[in-house]
């Protein structure tokens, strides 16, 4: 299996329950930029050649995917972070501040190393 038949895989994920192989390889190719056609051919070991611009262009495609979900882990561990703060708050504040006041902490560095990364 070629390193783009694998990357157009990875892309792919994760599959519904379910789902047909012609609405995965759509879903793929329309990620990847790529003609159906092509996506098929690549993805079943046909293609004969793979041009370096599919390589880059499936290879773009599969960095913003992970790219989108790491800033949605992020987004959720924020989310927990604050239903946690609020719960603890919610019983002893005085006992638990100590550990709300890290939970704060760790957002705000996670915060920073995202804008950092992502660039924004």
């Amino acid at each position: 299996m070629t390193d783009a038949a694998m990357m157009l895989k990875e892309l792919s994920l994760p599959w519904a329950a379910g789902e047909r192989m012609k609405s995965i390889l759509d879903r793929t190719s329309r990620a990847a930029r790529l003609k159906y056609s092509r996506t098929y051919e690549i993805w079943y070991g046909r293609a004969r050649r793979i041009e370096p611009e599919e390589i880059t262009q499936i290879a773009e495609a599969l960095r913003l995917k992970n790219e989108k979900a790491a800033r949605n882990e992020l987004h959720d561990l924020k989310l927990r972070l604050t239903r946690l703060e609020a719960s603890l708050s919610a019983g002893d504040s005085d006992f638990y501040r100590p550990s709300i006041d890290h939970a704060g902490d760790m957002v705000r560095q996670l915060g920073g190393k995202n804008r950092t990364v992502a660039g924004g």
